[in-house]
């Protein structure tokens, strides 16, 4: 549900112009993942690979700014003040979190090889993490991100000229990544009122906005927003886990974008 912008974007941005290659690579935007934007523009669109991520990278804004505002409008304040059961929550060992991560990076990577380096690049930082060694968490953490934080903020700046700014076709991608990344907010909460239904009132519906994978932002201001409702209310576990769910379905998407207009 949360993937909805990521769908339905592509139809409206070939309706508004763009080619098969351009649709898929500005829908991407509506699963909030970086990564995957910056993968799919550059197989795809390699023309459009700086602005399209300069209006990836404003979803933060957008996520913060308007997020709330939907969750205030779609969500009543009694049912953001539902309580969720965190004892039932199952316990997780890192094992087998590597376990899972090592498994389902191998069926996605024979699924989608043109994908492989997106998905192995996600995994192997899951299970470094999790395997608790010290220096290779830390240099992770550390210097390969802000090393590649810094390096490509830099490629960016070089990159981007005034005739890519002033370019018309910019403007429609600004409208099509706010548009999806919208609809995609939208998407998740109907979600989260689909599973609502079905748990008969046991799950709450703010959590599906966090399958919008900008992860950790959305899981954050679902939990923000439903504490304003009730300060005694925690759903911030149940939310980073759409929010990894969210990174994994955007990457499944992304490569069925990349293996079918490549």
């Amino acid at each position: 549900f949360a993937e909805l912008g990521t769908i339905l974007t592509f139809p409206v941005a070939v309706w508004m112009g763009l080619n098969y290659q351009e649709a898929a690579a500005i829908s991407v935007v509506g699963g909030a993942d970086g990564p995957m934007v910056l993968f799919t523009s550059l197989i795809l669109a390699k023309h459009l690979f700086v602005p399209i991520t300069i209006i990836a990278y404003l979803y933060l804004s957008l996520t913060y700014a308007v997020y709330p505002f939907m969750i205030r409008f779609m969500i009543p304040r009694k049912l953001r003040g539902i309580k969720m059961d965190l004892k039932g929550m199952p316990q997780i060992t890192s094992g087998e979190k590597m376990a899972f991560a090592t498994i389902t990076s191998v069926i996605l990577s024979l699924l989608f090889p043109v994908a492989a380096p997106l998905v192995m690049s996600f995994f192997v930082g899951v299970i470094i993490k999790e395997s608790g060694v010290k220096p290779f968490v830390e240099f992770m953490e550390g210097t390969v991100l802000y090393g590649a934080t810094f390096f490509l903020g830099l490629l960016l700046g070089v990159l981007c000229e005034a005739n890519t700014i002033l370019n018309p076709k910019v403007w429609i991608l600004l409208i099509l990544g706010s548009f999806a990344l919208l609809v995609s907010g939208f998407g998740g909460i109907i979600g989260g009122y689909v599973v609502y239904f079905l748990t008969k009132g046991k799950f709450h519906p703010a959590v599906g906005i966090a399958g919008v994978s900008c992860v950790p932002t959305t899981a954050k201001v679902a939990q923000k927003e439903v504490r304003l409702a009730n300060k005694h209310a925690i759903i911030l576990p149940y939310a980073m886990g759409a929010n990894v769910s969210g990174v994994i379905t955007t990457a499944i998407i992304t490569a069925i974008y990349v293996t079918l207009l490549r």
